[in-house]
């Protein structure tokens, strides 16, 4: 397990908790533009299994 000495590192503890929390946001962010894109590309799908059927 591994040991870490507030004391001295402090601020290097808060570098690193704010870019864990930074990359957990963009991960989340390019989560929900995956499933924007897979939603956007299932209704054009949908539309296009439509149109082909009425022509």
């Amino acid at each position: 397990m591994a040991h870490l000495d507030t004391h001295e590192s402090a601020s290097v503890l808060r570098t690193a908790r704010h870019q864990a929390r930074r990359t957990g946001y963009v991960q989340h962010a390019q989560l929900m533009l995956l499933a924007a894109g897979l939603a956007a590309f299932g209704i054009v799908a949908v539309a296009a299994a439509m149109m082909s059927t009425l022509l």
